[in-house]
């Protein structure tokens, strides 16, 4: 608990504005020491305090940041057909989609006589389509591998999580609901609303990704130990197939 307690230490003088380069080498040497499990007593620790989600959001982030990339540690350690590997692999679809969106909004902005038939919009309804398959893929962690951390010190974690992804779900499902109604907006009202909607979405999920990536994955491979969970949530996780891959329908 002592390691969990210096960890909350630093993570307090980041939320109060210190500058992290002055404690990048004091978190390095606290992190060659430590496990991912006293990074979920931090946590813990931290809500005990008052903290809100939003602020240990932030700190989550920071602190990932700080900690490096441990999703190329995961992908090096996971067996081809571990449930996580395909959680990571979705991950990355969505990295794409969102790089697609960021990219399109930008094409789109610029188009001046946009048309149900212009190719921006119809490219945006294909994204928006394979990006309303990211409910699907928190609904997989929510109802499998949260459940199965509830007997860890994870819980903040997850809560942190969980509350982010019902944030993704009304934002894409806002996004959706726009092109949806295009013939509602004018076009100029229509530009406003995807670039406001784009310029959240993607930093949020993006942040949401590598936050997964980099601190719950890692901390999940770390406490559940029994390979029995592991297969349970396997063999779960296949009846949903993968998500992401297949677009949903969206303009109607």
């Amino acid at each position: 608990m002592e390691k969990a307690r210096r960890l909350a230490d630093i993570l307090e003088r980041v939320r109060s504005g210190e500058d992290p380069g002055k404690i990048r080498q004091e978190a390095r040497q606290l992190l060659s020491t430590l496990r991912l499990t006293d990074i979920s007593r931090a946590h813990k620790y931290l809500v005990g305090t008052g903290i809100s989600l939003d602020q240990l959001r932030t700190l989550v982030y920071a602190f990932a940041s700080i900690l490096g990339d441990q999703f190329a540690l995961l992908r090096a350690n996971l067996g081809p057909d571990h449930p996580v590997r395909r959680i990571l692999a979705e991950h990355e679809m969505f990295e794409c989609f969102l790089a697609d969106l960021e990219e399109n909004n930008l094409m789109l902005q610029e188009v001046e006589d946009l048309t149900e038939v212009s190719s921006e919009f119809r490219r945006l309804g294909h994204i928006a389509g394979h990006l309303q398959a990211i409910d699907i893929h928190n609904q997989r962690e929510d109802d499998l591998i949260f459940p199965a951390l509830e007997a860890y010190p994870c819980r903040s974690i997850c809560a942190v999580m969980q509350k982010a992804h019902w944030r993704i779900k009304n934002m894409v499902g806002n996004l959706t609901m726009a092109v949806n109604n295009f013939r509602n907006f004018e076009p100029v009202q229509f530009k406003i609303q995807v670039n406001a909607l784009s310029s959240a979405i993607v930093p949020i999920m993006r942040e949401h990704i590598f936050q997964e990536d980099n601190i719950l994955y890692p901390v999940a491979l770390d406490v559940i130990k029994d390979e029995r969970i592991w297969w349970r949530i396997k063999q779960l996780s296949e009846e949903m197939g993968y998500c992401g891959f297949d677009a949903q329908p969206c303009c109607t």
